[in-house]
């Protein structure tokens, strides 16, 4: 194990530091071919119409109806950053609002930074486990495990964090009834379905020659404090699913911001 424990804070040796990404080109699925000429020239990034060359490239996903991209190749190398961008009143003033999120993901191996609406439509756990196996192979039972835990964490912060629902307390009808309601209810707010989740994933050498991925997830909800956990109800176990899968188990920011590590 790396470290099998849930902590409350941590000084991380191996938090990003300096540039690890450099993004050399940004395609945006159903944006006008001009805008994206003048959006990528205001980033001093090269437009694509489709992924191209091994240099790592930035995707634009708007949250319009045209979030989810058909093509799977949108989740695979070159591509290394996803970026839902804010709202904006233009093509420079987009450039000057996403500029701050490339500096960010310039720090990571992969990033994402999304609404929740958007997040929840991607089946965000699925596509983080083929951006990640594309760079670094995964098998067997070791990739559904990863899969798994990829699943709950990113549940656990779009679900219970930023969107707030509570877990369901029994295998029932009329809780799973409540569930799916307040879900519904809670993505048709504009402010909850607006709150941010980003992703960060890092792979790294460990010191026995084993690669070692990073994934750190984080929300704008309400965060949670760690306690006993209770053995009864129908959720809420995920943190200890996640705990027995990854090599290392960091919760922060009150709740809000979960870091896993993966031998590979």
């Amino acid at each position: 194990m790396i470290d099998g424990t849930i902590q409350g804070t941590t000084q991380e040796a191996d938090q990003a530091v300096g540039c690890r990404t450099r993004f050399a080109g940004l395609l945006a699925p159903g944006l006008a071919a001009d805008r994206l000429n003048r959006l990528a020239l205001a980033l001093r990034l090269s437009p694509l119409q489709a992924p191209a060359g091994p240099a790592p490239l930035a995707v634009l996903l708007a949250g319009d109806g045209s979030a989810v991209p058909e093509s799977d190749a949108l989740w695979l190398p070159p591509i290394a950053a996803w970026i839902e961008p804010p709202a904006d009143t233009g093509a420079s003033d987009t450039a000057d609002r996403l500029a701050p999120f490339l500096a960010e993901a310039a720090k990571s191996d992969l990033y994402l930074n999304l609404t929740t609406a958007t997040a929840h439509d991607l089946q965000l756990g699925g596509r983080l486990l083929a951006a990640l196996s594309a760079r670094h192979p995964l098998e067997g039972d070791r990739r559904d495990d990863v899969e798994l835990a990829l699943h709950e964490a990113v549940s656990n912060a779009l679900v219970h964090g930023n969107l707030g629902v509570a877990g369901m307390k029994e295998l029932s009808a009329q809780e799973l009834e409540r569930f799916s309601r307040d879900l519904g209810d809670r993505l048709a707010d504009p402010v909850l379905a607006g709150r941010r989740i980003v992703v960060t994933l890092r792979i790294d050498p460990a010191e026995d020659g084993r690669r070692v991925a990073t994934v750190e997830i984080t929300d704008e909800g309400a965060g949670f404090t760690l306690g006993p956990r209770a053995n009864s109800g129908a959720s809420g176990r995920g943190l200890d699913l996640i705990g027995n899968i990854a090599d290392g188990l960091t919760i922060e920011d009150g709740g809000r911001r979960i870091r896993m590590r993966f031998r590979l």
